[in-house]
């Protein structure tokens, strides 16, 4: 039997001429996990082993937490994305062909990024739809739907195996449910052949975290997260795939005043970045005798449930960064189990609490926990669909703050051992977390995993103080999912096989932040205006009334964040004509600075930051050029970091003022090269901000440097100069 996808590809593009559109992404961005999606399948980024990492401004590959670019002793950080890239993986037999189809996550032999638009995967369409509960005027929002997520993007493509996809993806705001994203994914036969030993896997490169890696290594590759302290971990109880580092490596430079309160805290990988599964699809799998499925007879006497049916998960993998096509064809075998099960209740582990519900079901390659820890493929098989038929599963990724919470330690999952470890029961291990240290002793150089961390220093702002851990994340995205309370899924087994096919998605509802505006004053001071039409706000699952608004302002998105006031409901210090009005009397000229405003119920739960704006602190425009000048002079650059600028570090930032509404800067040496040239045209505003960088895109030196400044309506001119001191 031929087993190359280009027969599938003439297949497919003899039935299916109208999948033309092409390759596009949309981005979730409205909670504290952002993710792109592609109409391909694909997942973050185009799949790599690390080496092209994500420039900055790319779109995000599993960030969290959010707008984490930023400069750091003048380097370029892209920020905290958590993922090489993920995909969907299909087989299927039609008419006696194998068919594949690796939409997402597959390479060359050497782990470089290769084509899936077109190969495997056909683009048919791409919408994002906004379900916010407060409209972009500020006014409430007539049509929301508390039912409904409040960011929707779905996607739909073509495959080379006659299977079309259609993805759901849905992401919150809500403070404790805004660090997941959930996937609804539908599998359709659209072909008019019945489709046997279909697989539905999923590939991806769980990577904890791209800033944590750069800042120590100097790089973000697969490479490197082989045995250099990175784990691979599976959760038997929530069905939960997941990785993290082993003390979430401190920064050495800047440890004491990240963590402080409010900014981003001390640990550079602080994340456990995962995948989970809320829902797969039972009714379709094949029973014996519907499946040319090779089954061994040590396993025939497990894999068979009560109905005659494969017990899932069927793959659960562990792989380095090389993801070849050929290489993932053995992962979606019919022939040939890539992973074996659980056969007996001693079988490489004990089971915790006795629990044996997973005799049978696939057994994750944790012996390849910390040597190939980043890719891994989990899925199901073998399905059997005719023509029409489709197959539903739902998928969340999740990110926490460590793996466990200090009392999680009494816990134990799959995963952290040495590869050949022969310690009886070396499977399972105890849940670290960053509370306290644990032991274990298959580990030498050092035995330990975690960290005190938290035991002398405060949650970084953006984690809920009730939602610390990805256990804690699961657990939420399970809730939402499914309806109900929230349950602790560590002495209870999670069973997605029997969970709806769509999420219900109906959990308490915080009040919404209001919409804000910033603007500058003639005293080049910020204003933050909003209106008041949150106060009003209400929803049957509304967690509690508005009490009031909390205003926050930091020089980065990701802090230090100042609270600079707490505004009460009608507050006669600010509200007048119907709006909040609220000046910033620390805001400095020339300094890019971010502010928020959070509105708190009368229990103190907060919303979610979906206002953060941006902004120049500006001086009114001169009306005529007559002295410009420049702040600092001299400028002496250190390498303590005091704030990041969109352009670079505060630090390295000089400030053209006296500017006219139109004019052109010019900057020489003191030899008299021409080191740039800055073309200002802003209508409101006086200054210009300067990184020091020189149209050759380098840094320039030490040394005395002169300005011409021409007017762009009068012509006229004036110069100057100023010195730099590194």
């Amino acid at each position: 039997m031929k087993t190359t996808p280009l027969i599938a590809l003439l297949l497919l593009c003899s039935l299916s001429p109208s999948f033309s559109q092409q390759r596009e992404y949309r981005v979730h961005q409205r909670g504290m996990l952002h993710q792109t999606v592609y109409n391909t399948g694909e997942v973050g980024r185009a799949y790599d082993a690390g080496q092209s990492g994500i420039p900055g401004g790319d779109p995000p590959s599993m960030e969290w937490p959010p707008n984490s670019h930023m400069f750091v002793d003048r380097k370029e950080y892209a920020g905290q994305h958590n993922s090489f890239g993920g995909g969907l993986y299909l087989a299927a037999t039609r008419g006696g062909q194998r068919l594949f189809a690796f939409c997402g996550a597959v390479s060359t032999t050497n782990g470089q990024t290769t084509p899936v638009e077109g190969v495997f995967s056909y683009p048919v369409s791409i919408e994002r739809r906004e379900n916010y509960p407060v409209l972009g005027d500020g006014n409430l929002n007539p049509a929301y739907n508390p039912d409904e997520a409040e960011e929707i993007i779905t996607s739909k493509w073509g495959t080379s195996t006659g299977i079309t996809v259609t993805r759901t993806s849905r992401a919150w705001s809500f403070p404790g449910y805004d660090d997941f994203i959930i996937y609804e994914y539908e599998i359709q036969n659209t072909t008019p052949d019945t489709l046997r030993d279909v697989f539905v896997v999923w590939g991806y490169g769980i990577s904890t975290s791209m800033f944590g890696y750069e800042r120590k290594f100097n790089r973000w590759a697969e490479a490197d997260f082989r045995n250099r302290d990175h784990f691979a971990r599976f959760d038997l109880k929530r069905y939960l795939s997941y990785g993290h580092e082993r003390d979430a490596k401190p920064d050495t430079v800047l440890f004491n005043s990240w963590s402080a309160p409010g900014d981003r805290g001390g640990l550079n990988s602080p994340q456990a970045a995962g995948i989970m599964f809320l829902h797969y699809d039972y009714d379709h799998l094949a029973v014996r005798g519907e499946t040319d499925l090779y089954v061994s007879s040590d396993d025939a006497k497990v894999v068979w449930d009560e109905n005659n049916k494969i017990k899932q998960p069927y793959c659960l993998r562990y792989e380095n960064g090389n993801l070849y096509y050929t290489k993932l064809q053995q992962w979606v075998d019919y022939q040939a189990r890539k992973v074996s099960p659980f056969r007996g209740t001693t079988d490489s582990l004990n089971f915790p609490d006795n629990n044996y519900y997973w005799i049978g079901r696939v057994k994750p390659s944790y012996k390849l926990s910390p040597a190939q820890p980043a890719n891994r493929g989990y899925g199901f098989a073998p399905y059997l669909l005719l023509p029409n038929d489709v197959a539903r599963f739902t998928l969340a990724e999740v990110v926490g703050y460590g793996p466990g919470v200090a009392g999680d330690s009494v816990y134990r999952d799959l995963g952290g051992s040495t590869m050949g470890s022969t310690e009886p029961g070396s499977g399972m291990h105890p849940v670290p977390s960053w509370y306290n240290t644990l032991s274990y002793p298959e580990i030498a150089n050092p035995s330990l995993i975690g960290s005190t961390y938290l035991q002398t220093h405060p949650l970084p702002w953006y984690v809920d103080k009730d939602v610390v851990s990805i256990r804690d994340v699961a657990d939420r995205a399970i809730q939402i999912y499914i309806g109900g309370p929230v349950v602790k899924y560590d002495s209870v087994q999670f069973e997605p096989k029997t969970t709806p096919v769509t999420g219900r998605y109906q959990v308490p509802i915080p009040v919404p932040a209001p919409v804000i505006r910033v603007e500058n004053t003639a005293a080049a001071s910020n204003r933050i205006t909003w209106g008041p039409q949150v106060e009003s706000f209400t929803t049957p699952r509304l967690r509690a009334p508005f009490s009031h608004y909390q205003v926050m302002r930091s020089t980065h998105p990701l802090g230090p964040w100042t609270v600079v006031d707490s505004v009460g409901k009608r507050d006669p210090r600010y509200f007048r004509e119907n709006a909040y009005v609220l000046t910033d009397a620390q805001s400095n000229l020339g300094i890019d600075y971010y502010y928020a405003v959070l509105s708190v119920d009368a229990l103190g739960g907060k919303s979610g930051m979906t206002n953060l704006t941006q902004h120049t602190t500006q001086a009114p425009a001169d009306s005529i050029l007559t002295k410009v000048y420049v702040v600092p002079n001299p400028l002496v650059v250190t390498n303590g970091r005091t704030g990041s600028a969109q352009g670079g570090e505060v630090t390295d930032q000089i400030g053209f003022f006296g500017l006219t509404r139109r004019c052109t800067i010019k900057i020489f040496s003191f030899s008299g090269q021409l080191v740039q040239t800055i073309e200002h045209n802003a209508n409101e505003y006086a200054n210009v901000t300067w990184f020091q960088i020189s149209r050759n895109q380098q840094m320039i030196a030490s040394g005395v440097y002169f300005f011409v400044v021409q007017d762009g309506e009068t012509g006229k001119w004036v110069r100057g100069k100023f010195v730099i001191l590194h």
